[in-house]
């Protein structure tokens, strides 16, 4: 992959991982903010914390920081794995959005 070709991953990810969010501030009654800066995406869950998204070009990978800890995605066969549990980004993301909200989240 390109780092073009990255870019363009990154980006339609980091979009996909703002428009759930928004459709969860109307399901659940959510209190959220993101915010993006190029390549990062923060969200803000006021008094559940923030998780952050950057890409990471040089390795081209998919980092996740929230308070369970950091997570390192690469891209494979359509889909960011993650790097040491090889589960789904999508999976990964929503058990731990559920946690660090303390409440069950939909699928992403």
């Amino acid at each position: 992959m390109t780092d073009t070709e990255f870019h363009a991953v990154v980006d339609a990810t980091l979009v996909q991982v703002e428009e759930y969010i928004e459709s969860l501030v109307d399901t659940l009654d959510l209190d959220a903010d993101s915010m993006r800066s190029g390549n990062v995406l923060t969200l803000d869950f006021e008094d559940k914390g923030k998780m952050i998204l950057n890409s990471q070009v040089a390795n081209h990978e998919l980092w996740l920081a929230a308070k369970s800890g950091g997570f390192h995605y690469q891209y494979s066969n359509g889909e960011w794995l993650d790097t040491r549990s090889k589960k789904s980004f999508r999976t990964h993301f929503v058990e731990l959005l559920s946690g660090q909200l303390g409440q069950n989240c939909p699928k992403f």
